[in-house]
């Protein structure tokens, strides 16, 4: 097993994780490797691509950023200045329920005067109520706060906090139940639950509190995108030496004579799994505390005894929620529709607290709540535009498919999909007239995604559940009873983006010993910029464009010499190549021979990628992160069918060599997708399955060929489903429609790739 040494290392590349390592790097010069279990960085904050469109998957929306903020602060260190913020519409926030709605602005002063004059009988409560807010962000602050002091002054700031949680245990349904009359108010004033994740009478009013002020003054987003932040971080960890690296999956923490000492690491980038360990006096864990106490240490002897108690603590935080998220491509901007950019919350009644009602109702498609937020508008993309509609649902409900593999789980739960998806689309439909005429695409997501790609249990992204049990426990925090280990993230600090940058924060101080926090606070002060890279780590090369040509009136191949070879690819993997300043772009490899690498990149959707192929000159260098992926050929004897339109021929291409060689590729199958006949690029490239079937949509195909989309012509097609493989590769519109078709005709090995 090859080990590898490093000043510090980190699981996971959430923002948590991302500032501990940017502040270690930064503050302290140290040479941090960040681990990634997912193909692409950030963690919650990373972002989803089809057909050039974009989606956030975690980041919604960020309050306390403006200039002179601590957060901004953060930011602007972490990122050499480049992360920029776009500030949303006044009224970022839009409640609707039944017969009435209220808009949030964004200043206090007038959120309450607001309040008031909707609700005057309830003057004086909705006065104190923002006074209490404010008196608990205060105690939450005192928490926070805990996390940077040196260890001896710990104890004093928590016996303060202990004299003043008064408030702060209670559930948010508490308080507002004894302070409020007005049934529909407190509906009201619990509507951004979910910016949280539990409903009121489960949430400590801590939370409530913290998230309310929070957005006190507006809300902002980052510009570009929320995948911005990963990348201009990365700068500054690769600064020092340091890298973030995808596809490695921790499989332990290294404890010895009872210090964490480094991590064990499968590593999924090449085409076979490697073992490797890495060691570091310093481990970060940014996976939360469940997988970091319960999975990853040793459960016994003397570190299972020292962390036992946190285990407890863990089994005892229970009612944490996932979410559905159902993806929207819109074919115009949401302004077209009256939407300035702002979030809805839209709700059937007043009721926040069924929650089992409600998850029975969504399955059903008849979902209780959804929030609707529209992140093309957010971030100034004026080329594709795209929403989001979420609404929570108890993980718990999608147990039956938890084993099947991730895009092959079957029709019935494809149906699933399209029923809840339907369901929340017709309730954003209430509130935002027009929305459902804007749709082009659709894509559904289940608290198994969040599983699959965050690995938090049940698809909890929030981490830990903000109970009032949680903030009555002293064990949480960045320190852990195991010497050199540390957490970071939303269950250090607390939940959302800034709660887990902050328990980055902690983590980075803690690590540095009892100057940590004034060693960062002094460098915060300092004006920083971040040149690019001038040493690349590993799995990153300089690339230099030897090759380009025209293979279609969009389609142009692109041949890279790399400045040295490619270690372990296997076919059908991808690469991920540079656009732009901080954009990247997932490409699959159509080629390699030794140093170089062959690329079919589409110029049709217009976006970074197509900018960068167009003007792309021979003899101009960029970055390529390589080899990516499991999309790879199976190893059995099946029939193998494979389906693709446009570039999604590209990933095939070395598939059907590795068949070729191994003598297989007469048994193969290709159906192949193009509106016309000059789309075909089949013609430019070998080898290629002698059966194969050129389906052309939009003019007579060749007598040969079939007239109609790729959908159609597979429409009768005869097959074993036991005994043959689909591959499906190209729009995301034309793998989703292929998929449903081979579904219900009962196929059971569908493989998928889609950009």
């Amino acid at each position: 097993m090859n080990e590898t040494a490093w000043d510090a290392i980190v699981i996971g590349s959430g923002i948590g994780g991302l500032t501990a390592a940017g502040l270690l790097a930064g503050a302290a010069g140290q040479r941090v490797l960040v681990l990634e279990k997912h193909s692409e960085p950030g963690g919650l904050t990373h972002i989803f691509r089809r057909d050039g469109a974009s989606w956030d998957v975690g980041l919604h929306y960020v309050g306390q950023v403006e200039p002179g903020a601590q957060a901004r602060a953060f930011f602007d260190y972490l990122s050499g200045g480049a992360l920029h913020w776009n500030k949303m519409t006044d009224q970022f926030e839009r409640f609707v329920y039944p017969g009435f709605e209220f808009r949030v602005p964004s200043d206090p002063t007038r959120f309450e005067q607001r309040l008031i004059v909707r609700y005057p009988e309830e003057a004086r409560a909705i006065r104190q109520y923002f006074r209490d807010v404010q008196a608990v962000q205060r105690w939450n602050i005192l928490g926070f706060a805990r996390s940077f002091v040196p260890r001896a002054v710990e104890p004093l700031l928590r016996m303060v906090q202990h004299l003043t949680n008064r408030r702060a245990v209670q559930t948010t349904k508490h308080y507002l139940d004894s302070n409020f009359r007005s049934p529909q108010l407190r509906a009201l004033l619990a509507s951004q639950w979910g910016d949280y994740g539990l409903p009121p009478a489960r949430s400590a009013f801590a939370i409530h509190a913290q998230i309310v002020a929070h957005y006190l003054r507006g809300a902002w987003f980052p510009e570009g995108g929320s995948s911005r932040i990963a990348r201009t971080f990365e700068r500054g960890i690769e600064a020092q030496g340091g890298a973030i690296r995808v596809c490695q999956e921790v499989t332990s923490i290294v404890v010895r004579d009872g210090r964490a000492v480094g991590v064990r690491v499968t590593d999924r980038r090449g085409s076979e799994p490697q073992e490797v360990t890495h060691l570091a006096p310093i481990v970060i864990s940014n996976v939360g505390a469940p997988m970091t106490f319960k999975q990853l240490l040793p459960l016994d002897g003397v570190t299972g005894s020292k962390t036992a108690a946190l285990r407890a603590l863990v089994d005892r935080l229970q009612g944490a929620m996932s979410v559905v998220t159902l993806y929207l491509r819109l074919s115009a901007p949401a302004s077209t529709i009256g939407v300035k950019g702002e979030n809805f919350w839209i709700n059937t009644g007043i009721e926040h607290d069924a929650i089992e009602a409600h998850s029975a109702s969504l399955l059903a498609g008849t979902p209780a709540h959804v929030y609707v937020s529209f992140p093309s508008a957010k971030s100034g993309e004026d080329r594709f535009h795209t929403a989001e509609v979420i609404s929570f649902i108890d993980s718990q409900a999608f147990a039956a498919w938890r084993d099947q593999p991730q895009g092959n789980r079957g029709a019935d739960y494809s149906n699933l999909k399209q029923r809840i998806g339907d369901g929340m689309l017709r309730l954003a439909e209430t509130a935002i007239p027009g929305l459902t005429a804007l749709v082009q695409y659709s894509e559904v997501a289940t608290p198994l995604t969040m599983e699959h790609y965050t690995s938090h249990p049940g698809g909890h992204f929030y981490g830990l559940p903000a109970t009032p049990e949680r903030y009555k426990s002293y064990l949480l925090g960045p320190r852990t009873p195991i010497a050199g280990l540390f957490l970071s993230g939303s269950d250090a600090g607390c939940l959302g983006i800034v709660g887990a940058l902050m328990g980055g924060v902690g983590a980075a101080s803690q690590a540095l010993g009892a100057k940590g926090y004034p060693l960062i606070q002094a460098a915060l002060k300092k004006r920083r910029t971040l040149p690019p890279t001038a040493v690349l780590p590993q799995e990153k090369r300089r690339a230099v464009l030897v090759a380009k040509m025209q293979r279609s009136p969009t389609i142009w191949q692109l041949d890279y010499e790399l400045e040295r070879p490619i270690d372990g690819f296997a076919p059908g993997q991808f690469a991920r190549l540079r656009v732009g300043d901080f954009e990247w772009r997932d490409y699959s490899i159509a080629g390699v021979d030794g140093s170089n690498v062959r690329f079919l990149i589409s110029t049709r959707t217009g976006g970074h990628g197509s900018l960068y192929v167009i003007g792309a000159r021979l003899g101009s260098k960029t970055e390529i992160e390589l080899p990516l992926g499991h999309y790879t050929l199976s190893g059995n004897a099946h029939r193998k069918i494979f389906i693709a339109t446009g570039t999604g021929l590209a990933p095939y291409l070395p598939m059907f060599s590795q068949l070729d060689t191994n003598q297989q590729l007469d048994g193969a199958t290709l159906y192949f997708g193009c509106r016309t006949a000059a789309e075909d690029i089949t013609v430019h490239l070998s080898p290629l399955p002698a059966n194969r079937v050129l389906c052309v949509s939009r003019e007579p195909a060749p007598p040969t060929g079939f007239n109609g989309r790729v959908s159609q012509a597979i429409a009768d097609l005869v097959f074993d489903a036991d005994q043959t493989d689909f591959y499906l590769c190209g729009s995301a519109a034309m793998v989703a429609d292929c998929k449903e078709v081979l579904e219900r005709r009962g196929a059971r090995h569908i493989y998928l790739e889609s950009f």
